[in-house]
């Protein structure tokens, strides 16, 4: 079986981690393991590669999908499973197994603390792959006149879905850094559909999910999508714990996370009074008489914007609206 794990571990960058070989060792029985390995496929695919009953294969692949390993989609009828896209989906899905232990939430720890951070710190300097997620600023922090795209406010993404489910943050169900809300993470469309199926997380209405945010910005927490123009998750994170954000810093690798259109600027009307120093996730503001803002790491969230006392924050549009991606 150790050669399997390293197979398995091989298809999300980490060939050699003790961790996520333990991870599935807990995570999977020895025929579930198998079928992981095969994947992507149908259930007749999955039966014929490893010769298994197909009523077993069945059972099998709904076990996998069930703890966040397999991800299954429906063409013309027929269903086709397939392994997580990469460490940080398996990471956010199998966290949320609903067997998951304290030991578990451990390992999931150190595989993102050392393994992936290791991993990532290997990559050469001119080395830049598509950013994970995108920060979206808060909603009140944009000054009523600026024209915002769509996609760039959470309430409307919520407003114009079509399913709402919340589940909760993966990253600090195993980081457990901070008491930031456990129960923070919106999922939508296509990724409610998925959660509610899995069984994994709560529907919820429109109006809770927005209440979730309200409670997210309170708690300083950063709204974060994928970057992508039609995702399916709206994460509220904290810098503590969201393994995004720790990767980036440790590892020096800014293009992990993509900024938002915007930028926050700070008027002379600021009193030094070092709450948006606070609060900022990337530390992107310094306090020299006044606070000011370091353009390159502000990733344009406006939670400073929103804690100012005497409003001498403002965000503006610095990107074109064709920063967000198609």
């Amino acid at each position: 079986m150790e050669e399997l794990y390293r197979q398995l571990n091989t298809k999300f960058g980490l060939g050699n981690s003790k961790y996520l070989t333990e991870i599935w060792q807990i995570l999977c029985t020895d025929e579930e393991a198998e079928t992981a390995n095969v994947l992507p496929g149908t259930a007749d695919d999955i039966s014929a590669k490893t010769g298994t009953d197909i009523n077993d294969t069945n059972r099998t692949l709904l076990s996998l999908f069930k703890k966040g390993v397999a991800f299954k989609s429906t063409t013309n009828g027929k269903t086709k499973y397939k392994l997580a896209k990469n460490i940080v989906q398996f990471h956010d899905a199998s966290l949320l197994w609903e067997g998951a232990t304290q030991e578990y939430y451990d390992l999931w720890k150190k595989v993102m603390d050392e393994d992936f951070t290791g991993f990532m710190k290997s990559l050469p300097d001119t080395v830049k792959l598509p950013s994970f997620m995108r920060v979206i600023p808060v909603h009140e922090s944009i000054e009523p006149q600026t024209t915002v795209l769509t996609y760039e406010q959470c309430a409307k993404i919520i407003e114009e879905s079509d399913s709402v489910a919340v589940v909760k943050c993966p990253c600090r169900l195993s980081q457990r850094n901070c008491n930031a809300p456990l129960e923070a993470c919106i999922q939508v469309n296509r990724g409610a559909e998925y959660t509610l199926d899995r069984g994994h997380g709560r529907k919820i209405t429109k109006q809770e999910a927005l209440e979730i945010l309200k409670r997210s910005e309170e708690a300083g927490l950063v709204h974060m999508v994928e970057n992508r123009s039609r995702g399916n998750v709206i994460c509220n994170c904290c810098s503590c714990c969201c393994e995004m954000f720790r990767l980036m810093k440790s590892s020096g690798k800014k293009w992990i996370l993509a900024p938002s259109r915007f930028l926050a600027s700070i008027s002379e009307e600021c009193t030094s009074c070092g709450a948006c120093v606070e609060v900022c996730p990337v530390n992107a503001i310094a306090m020299n008489g006044i606070a000011s803002v370091k353009a390159d790491d502000c990733m344009g969230c406006g939670l400073c914007a929103t804690v100012c006392p005497v409003s001498a924050v403002t965000l503006g549009p610095v990107r074109p609206e064709g920063h967000i991606p198609v």
